[in-house]
């Protein structure tokens, strides 16, 4: 394959370095990314709905994860420079060292060809798993420095990533380039749609921004709180994008046929670290800063937090299996968490 870019620039502003090149901020800004989103209840025994999976290497703190169509997990592991495999049918882990030493993976996709996609930030590439063959391969990203962080792929195979440093959005194929309007905005998560168009935050900028890939041209969407930082977003099955301000500390939905926003106040300060829709419409998001998984269920406009389990625990990326059941990594457990669905269900009648 061909590696073919399409970027989205953000201009740099005057006195202003887009890049660095000091490794530990460079560190720092990566583990802020992995790391690096009204009350009904807190529950401090959800622990029964929970299973957990530890991970087969000790202290690998897994963080990002993503969902194949044969409902394998696969996840980061951020302290090995690894990737892993949860296969859910056969219950059993494997691992697979990325090539480039130290290259900080911080987000993980799969493809519609069903190879796995991640962000290398400190080593500036794309890294590309093909599961069948058990072979990596590794793409330059053109932009030096710019420290790719978020990734997702669209309904064509497209691979779309965020360059936080480069100011960018980035693809593969095809070939072209496109600004980004607001300077040193540091975009982060990032999502298609069905139609294919790009969704993703500004995390400096405080947007929300749509990207159509047919022309490359981008509209912003200024939120409707100032200072929100959101880092992560997710759609639900109506087409509704929600992501959580890091600072701002809001639950946000964006309708894009209205262009209108909406705001859920968190409960007592939570932040949300996470991201996922479930089927029946619900919002799961893992709480920065806790132990504790958050619900929204937007028919409702109620909130629930659950308790992961006994003691310290970290949830960090989250997703949805096709049965409905929720995924979690945990970096302070090095292990996956399984939400049962049903029983989610009966905590929250309760």
């Amino acid at each position: 394959m061909n590696y073919t870019y399409t970027h989205t620039t953000f201009p740099a502003k005057p006195g202003v370095r887009p890049h660095s090149s000091n490794i530990v901020i460079k560190a720092a800004i990566a583990c802020w990314l992995l790391a690096a989103s009204s009350l009904q209840s807190s529950l401090s025994w959800g622990e029964e709905a929970f299973k957990s999976y530890a991970t087969p290497t000790t202290h690998s703190f897994p963080t990002r994860i993503a969902i194949d169509i044969s409902d394998n997990i696969w996840f980061i592991e951020s302290n090995y420079n690894k990737i892993g495999r949860y296969r859910i049918g056969k219950g059993e882990f494997s691992e697979h060292a990325i090539p480039t030493p130290s290259s900080i993976p911080t987000d993980v996709a799969v493809g519609s060809s069903g190879k796995i996609w991640l962000t290398e930030s400190n080593a500036n590439q794309i890294g590309a798993f093909d599961p069948a063959s058990q072979t990596f391969k590794e793409y330059d990203v053109p932009t030096i420095e710019s420290m790719p962080s978020r990734i997702a792929v669209d309904p064509s195979g497209n691979v779309w990533f965020t360059e936080f440093f480069g100011n960018k959005v980035g693809m593969f194929d095809p070939k072209r380039e496109t600004p980004i309007p607001t300077p040193s905005s540091r975009p982060a998560g990032i999502i298609t749609d069905k139609n294919g168009v790009i969704w993703f935050l500004e995390t400096q900028g405080n947007k929300l921004s749509r990207l159509d890939p047919r022309d490359g041209k981008i509209r912003e969407f200024d939120l409707p709180n100032k200072h929100e930082s959101p880092r992560d977003l997710a759609m639900d099955k109506s087409g509704m994008i929600w992501f959580g301000g890091n600072i701002g500390r809001n639950l946000m939905m964006f309708n894009p046929a209205t262009r209108k926003f909406k705001t859920h106040t968190m409960h007592d300060g939570s932040v949300v670290e996470a991201m996922a829709a479930s089927p029946d419409g619900k919002l799961y998001f893992s709480l920065k800063t806790s132990s504790k998984i958050g619900v929204f269920d937007p028919k409702a406009g109620k909130f629930l937090e659950i308790d992961v389990a006994v003691g310290k625990s970290r949830p960090n990326g989250i997703g949805v299996d096709s049965k409905g059941n929720i995924w979690f990594a945990d970096t302070e457990k090095s292990a996956l968490f399984r939400m049962d669905a049903a029983m989610v269900q009966n905590l929250w009648l309760k």
